[in-house]
């Protein structure tokens, strides 16, 4: 068999809404919210310069099931890119944008190949005469809990195949919901050359020959989804795999430490961090986080704390040419105390730290809905979140309330 060349992509979540942000300036958020198009469109661009033979899009496309027509319209603009570029793209829908989802109809081009709710293959010939089969199904529905591996034919010898399932493997510690679940025995026995999976928005080779991979998504959606995105080029010669990653992401999320050691006056907080910004590279999402801050005295502290410090640095975003837009400032944890060590509690810090308007809503629906309690409650001010914020860290570090 001669070799084959094509581009493994999941995750797109095109029109994603990145919940907690729409309080940015405009232009920062429209920034932001554009994202996963622009990293699409570096997908494309990439597939035509490097002339692959098709590309593999292993689920969630969209975000939501009700799509947008601005996601539908943009996504349908660069499918008819490829196609004027004679590549082929072969498409399983996941649990965020399943077939049974609202959507249009719009009329796609040839290029364009959508599996089935039911397992089929899809036959394809390359301009050099080589024979693939690629396997997959797309969700009928956003819940696909059983096993749907059994589906798959075993390989045909002497011709490609691949599979695409957007699913869950059993061994995997993941935020996201257990879908389709597999076992990479259960996909090795199959004896086809490559599985392209989706659904977990982490770059993993889970086996190798035959390669077993997840790409990731292609943009970061919020502060946990770190580092570089993109997908993978394949090359497929014989019983011989080649991978070569491609960094896609439009904006990056990243943590950016600094040391405030020596530090006393806020100017000279607020230059170290800028300096400390300026060797982070391309244009970013930044959490501070601050270390060594001993030499503060209390009442620098508290500027950090209560919001002032990251107030000062968002305001002055453009100056630095390339968005860098700091999101969160926060102190490192001591490690002085077995608490302050727990990643559970600082994940929960975190997560306060955090939290926007309509995550605090959904936080304390359970107290202001309940019948008894809310007809003497009112709305929590902002300065009363903080306050919240800060005696709920005090307390989960070990401190006390006195």
């Amino acid at each position: 068999m001669g070799s084959i060349r094509f581009f493994h992509v999941a995750d797109l979540h095109l029109d994603s809404p990145f919940m907690g942000l729409k309080h940015l300036p405009k232009e920062v958020f429209e920034r932001i919210h554009n994202s996963t198009f622009a990293s699409f469109e570096k997908v494309v661009k990439e597939a035509i310069e490097r002339q692959i033979d098709f590309m593999i899009i292993s689920g969630d496309l969209f975000d939501e099931e009700d799509r947008s027509i601005r996601a539908q319209a943009k996504l349908l603009k660069q499918f008819h890119l490829l196609d004027s570029n004679d590549i082929p793209v072969y498409v399983v829908h996941g649990n965020h944008d399943h077939l049974g989802s609202h959507r249009l109809e719009l009329d796609m081009p040839e290029n364009i190949h959508i599996f089935h709710e039911n397992t089929e293959v899809k036959q394809f010939i390359t301009k050099s005469g080589e024979t693939v089969d690629i396997v997959g199904f797309s969700y009928g529905s956003r819940h696909i809990r059983k096993r749907r591996i059994g589906e798959y034919p075993k390989a045909v010898a002497g011709r490609y195949t691949i599979g695409v399932l957007h699913g869950s493997e059993g061994s995997i510690d993941s935020s996201h919901e257990t879908y389709a679940p597999f076992t990479i025995g259960e996909l090795v026995e199959k004896n086809y050359h490559y599985w392209a999976l989706g659904h977990i928005h982490e770059r993993r080779i889970l086996h190798e020959e035959p390669f077993i991979v997840y790409p990731g998504n292609i943009q970061g959606r919020h502060r946990k989804e770190k580092g570089d995105k993109g997908c993978y080029e394949v090359v497929l010669d014989g019983h011989h795999t080649e991978l070569s990653f491609i960094a896609t992401h439009d904006l990056l999320w990243e943590t950016c430490t600094v040391s405030l050691q020596g530090t006393k006056r806020f100017g000279e907080v607020f230059q170290r961090i800028q300096q400390a910004m300026e060797s982070l590279s391309g244009e970013s999402l930044i959490e501070i986080v601050v270390t060594e801050e001993e030499s503060l005295p209390w009442e620098m502290r508290d500027r950090i704390e209560n919001g002032e410090l990251l107030e000062a640095l968002q305001s002055d975003f453009e100056s630095h040419g390339v968005l860098r837009w700091v999101h969160s400032i926060r102190l490192a944890p001591r490690t002085s105390g077995l608490r302050e060590q727990d990643p559970f509690i600082q994940e929960v810090i975190l997560t306060l730290e955090s939290m926007e308007g309509e995550e605090w809503k959904e936080a304390m629906a359970e107290l202001y809905e309940h019948p008894s309690i809310y007809r003497f409650l009112s709305p929590l001010e902002e300065d009363e979140k903080s306050s919240l914020i800060r005696e709920a860290k005090h307390l989960l570090s070990g401190g006390d309330r006195n």
